[in-house]
């Protein structure tokens, strides 16, 4: 048995009462949660921070880790973009693979037991099938070009199946407004809808995004050029890209909104209003990598918005760590309260991905995972107890 205490327990949900301790058994299994004067006090491990259940990355792109400090900062989505797309296929597939499993290892290292991560080949699942961390994958279609979606999501369903086949779950997510038709969003969402799975869409993570769809105009028309895409059947629709595509969306299953960099309060609420079950996923340090900008964290919090954490690829950010996306938005948004985010990084994005049975929750008898943030404010530490 291992007795753990802390300063503060963090449940997932609330901070746990003064001198609440964890009763773990000999593989780490949360088997009681009680208090301090019901055991020894001489058998308690005593810790100064929060303990917390592990972390759930909400957003992340494995596939990508080969592409760390490969891709410039600040230079906006689309060159961004550009620069993902010309140099992620010019690696070995076995230099690909180590960079995975050396970005998983790091992870676990930073107290992280769940992911939802996005992927565009089957290149992950080695590495998914050998990691301590559950994946739920997601795997991203990209047609803009209504007359290719039918095509594009048979294939998708080909891929995911590869996934389901080496015991890995997963379901189908459409990479972004500006990347899949809205025929293509309603195949998915409805298949996403019939097999009780969540989906995901990267969300107005620049500006040029609305720009597209309200006028037609903008730095995603070079885009386009540069990847020689015809996009004559394109209409612009007078709205945002997300009020543009929110309808496509089955109400019914957890969908996920990355990034929502530039959101307005309008679309925040109109969206909350159309769709019940949307979760906003904050990526921080990705925002500031790439567009050196960020959400409203305070207005989305206003909104009564479901938040998660995600920390995005290694092409977009410096490490793979939901505490130091914490600390980003402690040092933006002070004003925050601490267990909105700790909630966000724990319980939300289980129950986003539906698995609050296992993780996101201090539950007994569950591997949920226990983590030990240390520090102050905005410098937070992690570390990984069990």
């Amino acid at each position: 048995m291992r007795f753990l205490g802390s300063s503060q327990v963090f449940s997932g949900k609330e901070f746990l009462a003064p001198h609440t301790i964890l009763v773990l058994d000999n593989a780490n299994k949360l088997i009681d949660i009680v208090s301090s004067n019901e055991i020894d006090e001489l058998k308690v491990e005593k810790h100064e921070g929060i303990i917390t259940p592990g972390f759930i990355n909400a957003h992340c792109h494995l596939e990508l880790s080969h592409l760390k400090d490969k891709i410039k900062k600040h230079t906006g989505i689309v060159d961004f973009g550009l620069g993902v797309m010309q140099q992620r296929h010019t690696f070995s597939e076995e230099l690909q693979i180590r960079a995975m499993a050396e970005a998983d290892k790091e992870m676990v290292k930073q107290g992280i037991v769940a992911v939802g991560d996005i992927s565009n080949t089957n290149l992950s699942i080695s590495t998914k099938q050998a990691s301590k961390i559950y994946y739920h994958t997601f795997v991203e279609l990209i047609a803009l070009n209504p007359e290719k979606a039918t095509t594009v999501f048979d294939n998708g369903k080909q891929l995911l199946l590869e996934f389901n086949s080496s015991s890995l779950h997963g379901s189908l997510a459409p990479h972004a407004p500006y990347s899949a038709s809205k025929e293509l969003i309603q195949l998915i969402s409805h298949y996403c809808f019939q097999n009780n799975s969540p989906t995901s869409i990267h969300n107005q993570e620049s500006n040029a995004e609305n720009n597209f769809f309200q006028f037609k105009i903008g730095d995603y028309l070079r885009l386009y050029e540069q990847i020689k895409l015809p996009i004559d059947y394109f209409t612009k629709t007078q709205k945002s890209s997300l009020l543009s595509v929110i309808d496509a969306f089955h109400s019914s299953i957890n969908t996920l909104l990355v990034h929502n960099t530039f959101c307005s309060n309008e679309d925040m609420k109109v969206s909350q209003q159309l769709h019940h079950q949307l979760f906003w996923c904050l990526c921080p340090k990705a925002n500031l990598y790439i567009e050196n900008a960020l959400p409203d964290i305070t207005e989305l919090i206003k909104q009564n918005c479901n938040l998660v954490i995600g920390t995005d690829s290694l092409a977009s950010n410096s490490g793979l760590s939901i505490i130091d996306e914490i600390n980003t938005i402690c040092k933006n948004f002070p004003e925050i309260p601490l267990d909105i985010l700790l909630q966000a990084a724990t319980f939300n994005g289980a129950y986003f991905l539906g698995i609050t049975n296992q993780f996101g929750e201090l539950n007994p008898n569950t591997n949920c995972g226990i983590n030990l943030i240390e520090g102050k404010k905005s410098e937070f530490t992690v570390k990984k107890l069990a």
